[in-house]
């Protein structure tokens, strides 16, 4: 009875303990309104004047919007903004950030999606400590048609990826230049996108210049429509593609530090050369919107577009037919292989067999031992177990070798014990949570410290303790004197 006790108040010591909870892995915080920022001024948004017919009718029978374009030369000028989240209450600095890219095929989504999960991510991340934010990066796509088929060129699909490329930079950019007010750590900020905004954020970090895409982007030119006084007419002001950096702040880097892509795909394989980031890819072996191997998106484009639509209007766009013509795109599974022959650290979540197709977020399947898998589950809790080592350093530097999850745990550990396991000093975290308990729960020794700090447990008498460090396994300490 006397040892049912003593593990029961060991228990509850213990659990009272962990209730201080794990930054960046465990909800720790509320989340508040976000504050909108503007990233940059005067950024050329297509022109709705310019939408397609597909459109006008997606808009007639509020259908959601997919932004088709007729021309892409018609543009106005407009602030490109994002929503900052940051935990309640939370007065740590130095914090790691995530930039949440939306999904849409570059014609729909939004910074306040929730069908793609952009509103669910920033929520939950800030809850773990971290801060976050939500892009509204350009959409719209140039579409040409005849009767009821309506086609995309590959040329102006790249264009617009490019253009929506230079407002994720700008965005890390806005990041870096007002770290010291967000109180950011400018080496732990990092990219979680889906679909379109998985894409973005890998060529993020591998498409680094103008020299990494085809040169046949800038061969068009953007107009701006202005009305002159002294001509008593309209004026149009050409406005060229630009740079990578063409928006936004100055002076700091636009590349992020870490990639979640669910879903994503590279528009050139040379370009994997470029960047040595941690990546983590999750993509379904059966996508048939963004290859998961190598191939083009959207090659069911028209069963792409009946899955948006509702039941109803479901006879009006099976009158309709969809061709998307997109550069080739290189997936997660081809990444992967590469990225494994250039030893290059990353994490692959491809459950195969499954049938899983595009955005598997609500998918589940049974199991062979005839349990349920969830598998929104898994992606979000395997994606945010990434961002989590990769804030905490357990991941390994550019350019190591990828680590066994034992050595990584070794790594990622706040403490080193000191010789006879009679002391242990911080050596990595601010105001590290510790305790020691007896055998009998009993709480011998507490604290907090600090990177640096050395904690000595010799004054303890001699026997046998429990040594719990704040989001570390406990570790079990003899004393003898």
């Amino acid at each position: 009875m006397k040892i049912k006790l003593y593990v029961a108040a060991l228990l509850c010591s213990v659990y009272a303990f962990a209730a201080d909870g794990v930054r960046y892995k465990d909800r720790l915080f509320e989340t508040g309104l976000p504050t909108t920022v503007t990233v940059a001024d005067s950024v050329p948004f297509l022109d709705k004047m310019f939408y397609n017919e597909l459109t006008s009718m997606m808009d007639m029978f509020n259908i959601r919007p997919m932004f088709y374009m007729y021309s892409e030369e018609g543009v106005s000028l407009k602030p490109l903004q994002m929503d900052i989240y940051e935990p309640e209450g939370d007065d740590a600095k130095n914090r790691a950030a995530v930039l949440v890219c939306h999904g849409g095929a570059f014609v729909a989504g939004t910074k306040t999606s929730f069908d793609q999960k952009a509103v669910a991510y920033v929520d939950s991340l800030a809850a773990r400590g971290f801060v976050t934010a939500s892009l509204e990066y350009r959409l719209g796509v140039l579409m040409s048609n005849q009767k009821q088929t309506f086609v995309i060129d590959s040329v102006d699909f790249a264009r617009t990826v490019y253009k929506s490329a230079q407002d994720v930079n700008a965005a890390i950019r806005y990041l870096r230049a007002n770290a010291k007010s967000l109180r950011i750590d400018t080496n732990k900020i990092y990219i979680l996108g889906n679909s379109a905004g998985a894409l973005l954020g890998l060529e993020n970090i591998y498409a680094l210049g103008e020299k990494d895409f085809p040169s046949y982007l800038y061969d068009g030119a953007q107009y701006i429509k202005e009305f002159s006084d002294e001509q008593s007419a309209y004026v149009y002001d050409t406005i060229p593609l630009g740079g990578l950096d063409r928006y936004g702040p100055k002076g700091v880097g636009g590349v992020a530090n870490g990639v979640v892509a669910l879903w994503g795909a590279v528009h050139d394989p040379a370009i994997l050369k470029n960047s040595k980031v941690p990546v983590f890819l999750a993509h379904g072996d059966s996508d048939y919107v963004m290859p998961y191997k190598v191939g083009y998106a959207m090659e069911q484009a028209d069963k792409m577009l009946a899955d948006n639509v509702p039941e109803k209007y479901s006879t009006i766009a099976s009158a309709i037919h969809l061709e998307v013509h997109t550069p080739t795109l290189y997936g997660s599974y081809f990444i992967d292989s590469v990225l494994t022959k250039n030893k290059v650290y990353h994490e692959f979540y491809n459950p195969v067999g499954y049938g899983l197709k595009h955005e598997f977020y609500d998918a589940t399947r049974t199991g062979k031992d005839g349990k349920e898998i969830v598998f929104a589950d898994s992606v979000q809790n395997k994606a945010f177990d990434f961002l989590y080592r990769l804030a905490i350093d357990s991941i390994p530097e550019a350019g190591e070798l990828p680590i066994s999850p034992l050595v990584a745990m070794a790594k990622s550990s706040k403490i080193s014990m000191g010789e006879g396991n009679l002391s242990f000093t911080v050596v990595r975290g601010e105001n590290v949570a510790y305790a020691v308990f007896d055998l009998k729960g009993k709480r011998v020794l507490f604290g907090r410290a600090s990177k640096g700090e050395t904690i000595l447990l010799s004054n303890a008498n001699s026997g046998v303790y429990f040594l719990h460090v704040q989001g570390e396994n406990p570790r079990r300490v003899l004393i003898r004197k």
